[in-house]
C-alpha cells in the first residue's frame, strides 16, 4: 500500500509542474499578453522538455531518497545527509539538462554553452530554473517519504499495542485456565503423598511458571536465556504429569543466550505438540529442542490424536506468526518432515 501511494505521488509531482506552467500560460493568452502561436511553439518545444526532465528527476530522486533513508537516516546523519542531498540535486540537475539538450536540442550541452558565450548571453539562467525546480522536487519527495514513514510507524504502533494487550490478556487468561490448574493440582495432590521432596520442587516450579507469566505480560521480546529458564520449569511440570510418556531433549547451548524471542513462544510450540498428538506409554511424545543456524528448532514425533482436542483454538501458531511480523521481517516456519513435526523460530537480535 505504501509503494502504491508513493507511485501516485511521483506521477502527481510532474503533473503539478505541468499545471504550474500551463495555468499562467493560459491566463496570459486569454489576457492577450502572449500570442497564440507562441503557445503552440511552447507546447511543441518546451513542454516535452519540462515533462520529460521532471519525470526523470522525480523517479531518480525517489529511488535515491529511499536508499539514503536506510544508509544515511536524517536522525543520525543530519549534516552528512544534507550535503549528500545537495550534491545529488546539483549532479542530477546537470545530468538531466545535458540529456535533455542532447535529446531535444540536437547537440551537446557543451555546444549550447559555447553558443551562449559567443552572444554574451547569461549562462547562469540555464541552470537557475532547473536547479530551483530540482530542489523543490527533492524537498517534496523527502516530505512524502517522511509522511509515509510516520503513517507506517503509527500503524505498526497500533498493531504492537493491540498485540501487547492481546498477549497480556491471553497470559492472564492462561493463569486462570481451569484445565491447567486442575491438571497440576491433581498431580500435586497425588505427588505429595508419594514424594515430599519432589512435591516441594513441583510447587516451586509451578510458582516460577506463574511468576514468569506475570513478569513478561508487558514485554514484546525477552532474552532467550530467560525464556529457557521458564521452559525448564514448565517442562518439569509436564514430565511429572506425563511421566515416561513424555520426554524432552534440550541441545541448546549458551550461544543462544544473547538473542531474543517473543515471550512464551517456546511454550506455545510445546503446548501445541501436546494438544495435537497422542501421549501414552504406547505412544510416547518426544520433543527435541536445538539450534540450527540462527533459528531455534522444536521437533516432535508426529502422531496425531484420533479425536482432536476440542479445547484447542488453533490460534497459538497464528498469533506467533503475527508477533514476528510486527517485530521483524522474519517469520517462523512450520512443516512436516518424515515422521517429525518441525517448528523453527528465528532468533532476533538486540
Amino acid at each position: 500500500m505504501k509503494k502504491k501511494k508513493n507511485i501516485i505521488w511521483l506521477f502527481f509531482i510532474p503533473l503539478s509542474v505541468l499545471c504550474i506552467v500551463l495555468i499562467p500560460m493560459t491566463t496570459l493568452v486569454l489576457s492577450g499578453y502572449i500570442a497564440e502561436e507562441k503557445v503552440t511553439s511552447f507546447l511543441t518545444e518546451v513542454l516535452p522538455y519540462v515533462l520529460t526532465s521532471s519525470t526523470i528527476a522525480v523517479f531518480f530522486y525517489h529511488f535515491s531518497v529511499v536508499r539514503l533513508n536506510k544508509v544515511l537516516p536524517w536522525k543520525r546523519y543530519f549534516i552528512i545527509r544534507g550535503i549528500v542531498d545537495l550534491i545529488l540535486v546539483i549532479s542530477v540537475t546537470s545530468l538531466v539538462i545535458s540529456l535533455m539538450h542532447y535529446i531535444f536540442g540536437g547537440g551537446s550541452f557543451y555546444q549550447k554553452l559555447v553558443e551562449l558565450k559567443e552572444v554574451n548571453a547569461p549562462v547562469e539562467g540555464i541552470f537557475a530554473l532547473p536547479l530551483v525546480e530540482n530542489i523543490l522536487f527533492i524537498v517534496a519527495i523527502e516530505f512524502i517519504e517522511v509522511l509515509s514513514e510516520r503513517n507506517e510507524l503509527e500503524l505498526n504502533l497500533e498493531k504492537v499495542e493491540k498485540a501487547q494487550l492481546q498477549t497480556k490478556y491471553s497470559a492472564l487468561k492462561n493463569q486462570l485456565d481451569n484445565h491447567f490448574l486442575f491438571n497440576n493440582l491433581s498431580v500435586l495432590s497425588s505427588l505429595i503423598y508419594e514424594d515430599i521432596e519432589k512435591s516441594d520442587r513441583f510447587i516451586q516450579e509451578f510458582a516460577k511458571v506463574y511468576r514468569y507469566v506475570l513478569t513478561i505480560s508487558e514485554e514484546m521480546l525477552v532474552p532467550v536465556e530467560q525464556e529457557l529458564d521458564f521452559i525448564e520449569a514448565y517442562l518439569f511440570l509436564l514430565e511429572i504429569r506425563f511421566e515416561e510418556s513424555f520426554s524432552v531433549k534440550n541441545d541448546l547451548d549458551t550461544s543462544v543466550n544473547d538473542y531474543l524471542l517473543p515471550p512464551l513462544s517456546l511454550q506455545v510450540l510445546i503446548e501445541n505438540a501436546i494438544k495435537h498428538n497422542r501421549i501414552s506409554k504406547r505412544y510416547p511424545l518426544h520433543i527435541h529442542i536445538f539450534q540450527e543456524s540462527d533459528r531455534i528448532v522444536v521437533a516432535n514425533n508426529y502422531q496425531l490424536r484420533d479425536v482432536p482436542d476440542t479445547t484447542s483454538t488453533h490460534t497459538g501458531q497464528k498469533n506467533l506468526v503475527e508477533k514476528y511480523k510486527l517485530l521483524s521481517d522474519r517469520s517462523p516456519n512450520f512443516f512436516i518432515q518424515g515422521d517429525q513435526y518441525i517448528a523453527e523460530l528465528p532468533l532476533l537480535s538486540q
